[in-house]
């Protein structure tokens, strides 16, 4: 089969590297990747993997009639068997352009669960998708169940909606030994607990009530360092620094910026910890914590309960009082002498329920089943 994807842009996002892995491990079918703005960090890769991709160059929160048509026209050339949008505007740009060209065989993948927001344009896009779901999509795809229910809530068709989680490659996500490369560069103690968060820095993902949380435990005399990891995560930002010093945890809060080296960094913590306080759908990080055997604190945001499970602490969003309990309940834990089995627990877990293999063997089905 040939499959043509259409996304808003190729950056540094989860759907965007979901649809990079289903290009590399599909192995059955031939795939086209449209990006309706630039070409991206997962556009170039897909390039240098033989994965043909083109690109519109839309500017963000503008529509070009011109571009559109030429969407269309690529899609006309494609010819694809079935044609699989990611996310709120590709779903319903990708949707007319593939009318337009004579294609009806149209899936929608729907990312995450923030809805609820000011954004009057991108409001209007869901409105419109939410009255158009009934008729155009054949089926929806979501990596997360909670957005599921929440996008069923505000008018989509409940009966198109099909649950595929993310899947991860095992081989490559899995715990390194002797990693100490963050507690050197820091002069953090060798067995003072080290936890850590993997998010870039915005709003959605709350620091603040993180930070909050961690001085509770400070006030308590409670040992452990923090080390905050992703985009924007740097001493350039003077929010984040200034409400580390309002705290006063400059001692305890250490900030690394964005790596690329995501197995070595969750492998060398003792905690991951995940404070959002809206808009996940299916948190990457939660999972690849875990697959490097480090267990999660989490918020009940989007599907972190479901994935962590049993296998971790689940706190409610935005209560700093109840997030520092939680970190306080793992760092208690981690004193025990079955830490190492949780630990291993969390990796097989996670293992059992998303896999790489799995989540194509499923978006194969649903191909085949358009067609």
């Amino acid at each position: 089969m040939k499959i043509a994807h259409i996304i808003t842009g190729l950056g540094n996002g989860g759907a965007e590297s979901n649809l990079y892995k289903i290009c590399m491990y599909d192995q059955h079918n031939k795939h086209h990747v449209i990006s309706l703005m630039d070409m991206g960090k997962y556009g170039k890769l897909l390039k240098k993997k033989g994965i043909d991709v083109s690109f519109l160059n839309m500017e963000k929160g503008y529509f070009s009639i011109f571009k559109f048509l030429k969407l269309v026209k690529i899609l006309k050339k494609i010819n694809p068997n079935v044609i699989q949008t990611w996310m709120y505007h590709s779903d319903l740009l990708g949707s007319l352009a593939a009318i337009l060209a004579g294609n009806k065989k149209i899936i929608w993948n729907i990312r995450n669960s923030n809805i609820l927001n000011n954004d009057f344009k991108r409001s209007f896009v869901i409105w419109m998708s939410s009255k158009l779901s009934w008729f155009i999509p054949r089926k929806i795809i979501s990596c997360s169940k909670k957005s599921i229910n929440i996008h069923c809530k505000i008018g989509y068709c409940p009966n198109k909606f099909v649950y595929i989680p993310n899947g991860y490659d095992f081989d490559y996500l899995k715990p390194l030994k002797n990693i100490n490369k963050i507690k050197k560069k820091f002069h953090i103690k060798k067995f003072t607990p080290l936890i850590g968060m993997v998010a870039r820095y915005h709003p959605q993902k709350d620091h603040k009530t993180l930070i909050e949380s961690l001085c509770y435990l400070k006030n308590k005399k409670i040992n452990f360092s923090c080390v905050l990891i992703g985009p924007g995560v740097n001493n350039q930002n003077k929010n984040l620094i200034n409400n580390i010093k309002k705290y006063k945890m400059e001692k305890f809060i250490k900030l690394l910026g964005e790596s690329n080296y995501i197995t070595k960094v969750m492998s060398e913590l003792d905690i991951h910890v995940l404070s959002s306080s809206y808009g996940e759908g299916f948190s990457n990080v939660v999972v690849e914590a875990m697959a490097c055997e480090t267990p999660s604190v989490v918020t009940d945001v989007g599907d972190s309960k479901f994935i962590v499970n049993k296998f971790g602490w689940v706190a409610k969003p935005h209560d700093h009082i109840d997030l520092s309990k939680n970190i306080n309940q793992a760092l208690e834990e981690f004193k025990k002498k079955n830490w190492k089995e949780k630990c291993k627990n969390c990796r097989l877990h996670v293992m059992k329920k998303f896999s790489i293999r799995k989540m194509i063997f499923m978006y194969n089905r649903i191909w085949k089943k358009i067609l």
